[in-house]
């Protein structure tokens, strides 16, 4: 049987070591974060119309002139937000990456995280979506495009691993004339859409009666069943997987929680 795993020059890789920061980068990072803080507070109150480099000014602390040190623009600001919402998705899936079940299950633990950051923070989600236009990207820096493109590319490259790992133990069949890359894509189509499309639609009264998690649950059913993904729904209960999934996340964020509220009593 040929080796279906990823070949090296795209499996997923832990980013490279960054050097130790220093006391004045760190200050500039720090403000930077605060400066992505107000932003996000913005966007939360007045959408993507209310934020402007003015206004993002005269809510903080920093000149203007300090502003434009750590963003060339509004539509740069947007894109430093898709960053930052990247980094933390990517979080996610390398914990969900863990999870200790089937090739299917571990394609539902990333849906799981997908879903879990678009629920906890759904204006960084949206972000996402805002950055990736032609009108932000053009004016956003190089720099902080290129940032986004590799946690991009690191993200697809959980998605793939997991369906690569699907060939190789059998329980997947590519079909003649679909690619790895293909099965990518729609993947990823269907949690973006499940998850951005959710909350507006139930805010306009439409979908009432549906529940998040279990239209996402269905939904990739569907779609893993579509696949031929063994085991089929029928044979196997993955909403036992999912709530097994959700355990796992709910344990680690409180694990995290627990060594936070140490670390502010020692402090």
């Amino acid at each position: 049987m040929t080796d279906a795993r990823l070949p090296a020059a795209i499996a997923v890789t832990a980013p490279a070591v960054a050097p130790m920061p220093t006391a004045r980068s760190k200050a500039r990072q720090q403000r930077e974060q605060q400066l992505l803080e107000l932003a996000q507070q913005i966007l939360r109150q007045d959408g993507f119309t209310g934020l402007t480099m003015d206004r993002l000014a005269s809510l903080s602390d920093v000149s203007k002139g300090t502003l434009y040190n750590h963003f060339s623009s509004k539509e740069d600001v947007l894109t430093a937000l898709s960053v930052d919402s990247l980094q933390r998705l990517l979080q996610l899936f390398q914990h969900a990456s863990t999870f200790s079940g089937h090739s299917r299950e571990r394609a539902l633990a990333l849906h799981h995280a997908y879903h879990k950051f678009s629920a906890a923070e759904p204006t960084l989600f949206l972000c996402l979506l805002s950055a990736a236009t032609p009108g932000v990207m053009e004016k956003s820096s190089p720099a902080r495009m290129l940032q986004r493109q590799q946690l991009e590319m690191q993200l697809l490259q959980y998605c793939q691993q997991v369906l690569s790992d699907a060939l190789a133990d059998g329980s997947l069949q590519l079909p003649v004339g679909v690619s790895l890359e293909q099965w990518s894509f729609i993947n990823w189509a269907l949690a973006f859409g499940c998850n951005a499309l959710f909350v507006p639609l139930r805010q306009l009264g439409l979908f009432a009666g549906l529940a998040a998690p279990q239209v996402n649950l269905h939904s990739i059913n569907l779609l893993f069943d579509g696949m031929g993904w063994l085991p089929l729904s029928s044979g196997w209960d993955y909403q036992q997987s999912w709530q097994q999934i959700s355990l796992k996340f709910d344990s680690a964020a409180n694990s995290e929680s627990t060594l936070a509220h140490s670390a502010q009593e020692q402090a």
